[in-house]
């Protein structure tokens, strides 16, 4: 990818995504927004990844949103980049949505703007203790636009307001108590503890994991009776499949299953 601001490392069926600007709080450019979307579609077909995993380079942050340096310059090149960047941020946030695979996100440091944006959409969220999180842009004049798409669906509105009113950042524990983040763990053992838990997911039926994200994505919102019969049908399609037979037939014949993806 351009510049290497975005590394990616697969080993045991998990694709490791690297936002790597350290240096700049690994603040998306435009490129890296687009390199970012390119990546996520590239790896919902490499059928040797099962699970994406999401953090951020260096010890300071894990993203502090787009960059949008220059932009405060109110000439129409300036406000037409800033209308790319929030597109392509839309398409971040649209290519996590749609994924076909598990994606969990290593919070790192500072989660700031669209860096929270990206936590928040993620399915799980881990933590290191020294985590910050926050939605700042009123203390500029701004507001979390795009970011409250994904906060409200992860942490309601009542939370969701008061960090935007108040432009606070919450550290982990905090984040935890909230539901942005399913569990914290010291700095130092942040990244093994979440690639331990991301290779055990990835040892799972990668079929179930497919159909049942798929699932979980399509009834919210959904009419309650309408979401049942939608899930009474995705039932019996999982059933079918070749991994849910194998996933059986190793159980009964005690023995690990083999999963081919179909």
């Amino acid at each position: 990818m351009r510049e290497n601001h975005i590394l990616v490392d697969i080993q045991d069926h998990v694709a490791t995504i690297t936002l790597n600007r350290p240096n700049k709080h690994n603040a998306l450019t435009g490129d890296m927004m687009e390199d970012f979307v390119s990546i996520l579609n590239e790896m919902n077909y490499n059928s040797d990844v099962r699970v994406l995993l999401l953090t951020g380079a260096g010890e300071k942050s894990f993203c502090s949103g787009a960059d949008l340096g220059g932009m405060s310059e109110n000439n129409e090149q300036h406000i037409l980049t800033y209308k790319q960047h929030v597109s392509k941020y839309k398409n971040c946030l649209l290519a996590i949505h749609q994924l076909k695979k598990p994606i969990i996100a290593a919070v790192n440091g500072y989660a700031l703007a669209g860096g929270l944006g990206l936590a928040a959409v993620c399915d799980i969220t881990f933590a290191s203790e020294s985590v910050l999180f926050g939605a700042p842009e009123i203390n500029v004049g701004l507001w979390g636009m795009m970011i409250s798409a994904p906060l409200i669906k992860t942490i309601g509105s009542k939370k969701t307001y008061e960090l935007f009113y108040t432009g606070k950042k919450v550290n982990a524990i905090e984040a935890k108590e909230m539901g942005l983040v399913n569990a914290v763990y010291s700095d130092s053992k942040l990244m093994e503890e979440v690639r331990q838990f991301a290779c055990q997911l990835a040892k799972r039926n990668p079929t179930a994991l497919t159909l049942g994200r798929e699932a979980m994505q399509m009834i919210q919102g959904m009419d309650y009776e309408k979401s049942l019969n939608y899930l009474r049908d995705q039932v019996v399609i999982l059933g079918e499949t070749e991994d849910s037979k194998e996933g059986m037939n190793a159980f009964l014949e005690k023995r690990e299953p083999i999963w081919s993806g179909r």
